[in-house]
């Protein structure tokens, strides 16, 4: 069985996912559309990196087919190869770059990151202790990764999207012990089809992987508790008791001035700047929801935005956003760091708009701060403030499970479909009515939490 690089990363995040992908595939869930997206981003940015070193050749084929195709390659008078192949001593990797150097090459590895890791290096290792074992002279590693800084004007410039750094003298000082670390992953394949107490303790985390997890709940009560009883549980997760703080959360309450706009943003980003003046990743937002009480038990007025075609949508967005945000009274958002950071960089691109985004970041409360602060604990939270974790403890009439988009990628990854004219409209419509009911429901779930602790708080009548 062979342990591939993306095995060897897999055993580094935790031993047992890379049992449970060798093992019982059937439980590996499939991809969703936002981690396929990563995915897609990921091949995009490949091959951009290709024209930092143009006119190689592609290698075809992975493992023993890829291998027989590279040993063709590396013979020929070829001066770059773009995915060479390499299976030796069970183990087995798929380079991104290799460049002629001298009577060696350069090993190149292209990552979508903004920086360095402790895995890159490792992964990076692991290329480089395949081609040395097969006996193919690498020189130098590079690590080819994405320049945050860098903003986009025009066509994308490789030269500038791009920072090429050598970690030779890195991957040279892990070569031992990543070694070690690929045998200690080879052991998994030995494991069997039945994990042992032994072998879940090898995870950081037991009790809360998500991979042990896709296995353990196939098992009957009683093997779980075998299963599971010599792994201690952590301090955090001891408490079960429900705290509410009435006169902490009373306090919070208090601050907030109707009339109240309670709003969410929803955002596109690519690794590769989509639009002229922004940076990779950067955040834009192309959708909000929002829901406005005037008054205490008045009816909330709705308003949606969603750019319906695929350009910058910043500047649309304002435009609205201004008609509809009032300067007076409380704003309310779900971690509204995010929502004010992109008012601010909107604010920079925009001047013209500077005091608006200003006033609407000003008056801005957030309402996860409740949470945050532990002045209401609920355990079945599982510890969490995100919205998705309250909501349903808080306000279990509403769900996501019934909406065709049920999270934030997602959303973000429809965007692109919705605007694209080669879509069929009946589909580009369903999707509209979906999108415009995902990015609702976060804003509407405010609304009713708020009116939950306000319950909470309320003095009792006589």
């Amino acid at each position: 069985m062979l342990l591939s690089k993306t095995n060897f990363v897999h055993y580094l995040d935790c031993p047992c996912r890379l049992w449970l992908e060798k093992m019982h595939k059937e439980l590996v869930p499939p991809t969703d559309t936002a981690t396929q997206r990563l995915f897609d981003q990921g091949n995009l940015v490949d091959e951009k990196a290709h024209e930092l070193f143009p006119g190689g050749a592609t290698v075809q084929g992975f493992n023993f087919d890829g291998y027989r195709n590279t040993q063709r390659a590396l013979a020929s008078n070829a001066k770059v190869l773009y995915q060479p192949t390499i299976v030796v001593d069970d183990l087995s990797c798929r380079a991104d770059i290799l460049v002629r150097s001298g009577d060696g090459w350069d090993l190149h590895e292209v990552k979508m990151s903004t920086s360095i890791s402790d895995e890159h290096y490792n992964d990076a290792t692991f290329q480089k202790m395949c081609f040395d074992r097969a006996g193919v002279k690498i020189n130098k590693v590079f690590l080819t990764y994405i320049n945050n800084k860098y903003v986009r004007k025009g066509e994308i410039d490789v030269k500038e999207l791009f920072i090429d750094q050598d970690i030779s003298e890195e991957v040279e000082a892990r070569k031992v012990s990543v070694r070690d670390l690929a045998v200690q992953a080879q052991q998994v394949f030995g494991w069997g089809n039945v994990l042992k107490p032994e072998q879940v303790s090898t995870c950081k985390d037991p009790r809360n992987c998500e991979w042990i997890k896709l296995w353990a709940d196939t098992l009957s009560e009683s093997s779980r508790h075998v299963l599971f009883a010599e792994v201690p549980i952590s301090p955090e997760k001891e408490s079960s008791a429900l705290h509410v703080d009435k006169q902490g959360i009373k306090e919070e309450l208090d601050r907030l001035e109707y009339p109240l706009y309670f709003f969410d943003y929803e955002t596109h980003s690519n690794v590769l700047p989509s639009f002229d003046g922004y940076r990779p990743y950067q955040q834009i937002p192309f959708q909000f929801s929002l829901y406005v009480i005037d008054a205490p038990g008045a009816t909330p007025m709705i308003h949606d935005f969603l750019m319906k075609t695929f350009e910058d949508p910043v500047p649309a967005l304002l435009e609205d956003f201004k008609s509809v945000m009032g300067t007076q009274g409380t704003v309310i958002s779900w971690y509204a760091k995010f929502e004010n950071g992109r008012n601010d960089e909107m604010a920079l691109a925009h001047p013209e708009y500077a005091e608006t985004l200003a006033n609407v970041n000003e008056r801005t409360y957030d309402l996860m701060d409740i949470f945050k602060k532990k002045l209401y604990v609920d355990p079945a939270c599982g510890g969490s403030n995100s919205l998705k974790a309250v909501m349903p403890v808080l306000v279990p009439s509403l769900s996501y499970k019934n909406l065709a988009i049920q999270e934030g990628g997602t959303a973000s990854a429809s965007w692109a479909i919705v605007t694209d004219p080669a879509v069929a409209a009946k589909q580009r419509d369903q999707l509209y009515k979906d999108m415009i009911e995902y990015c609702r429901l976060d804003v509407y779930a405010m609304v009713k939490i708020l009116d939950v602790l306000t319950e909470i708080i309320a003095e009792p009548k006589l």
